[in-house]
């Protein structure tokens, strides 16, 4: 004896996906529901789970997000100033090679967390 159907899922999708699901469906010569019973039931889905995001990796990405963007601003400015003439090549460059260096480490550190 089968079991009543009493479990309900909804999900949304956009305008494409629902005309390509639609033609599968209608390929199928199956109602909705039989085919998503028959997709399921059959295993003939591939799960591919997402990695787990942390709360220490969470909170190191915003840190590193607020620090690309003061880097950002320090550039900015620099080049503003260099541009105004308000500061001297060396100290430029060496803004420049420090702002460098700190984009290595802020990529390293993000390859490592990834």
């Amino acid at each position: 004896m089968t079991q009543p159907l009493s479990k309900r899922l909804n999900f949304r999708i956009d305008e494409t996906t629902y005309d390509a699901f639609e033609a599968k469906v209608s390929a199928a010569n199956l109602t909705r529901s039989e085919f998503f019973r028959d997709i399921i039931l059959n295993n003939r889905t591939q799960v591919v789970a997402r990695k787990i995001t942390t709360d220490h990796t969470k909170q190191a990405l915003f840190f590193l997000n607020k620090t690309s963007n003061n880097i950002n601003q320090l550039a900015k400015a620099a080049n503003t100033a260099q541009q105004a003439g308000k500061i001297t090549d060396k100290l430029y460059i060496s803004v420049l090679e420090s702002l460098d260096k700190q984009n290595q480490l802020l990529q390293a550190f993000l390859d490592h967390v990834n």
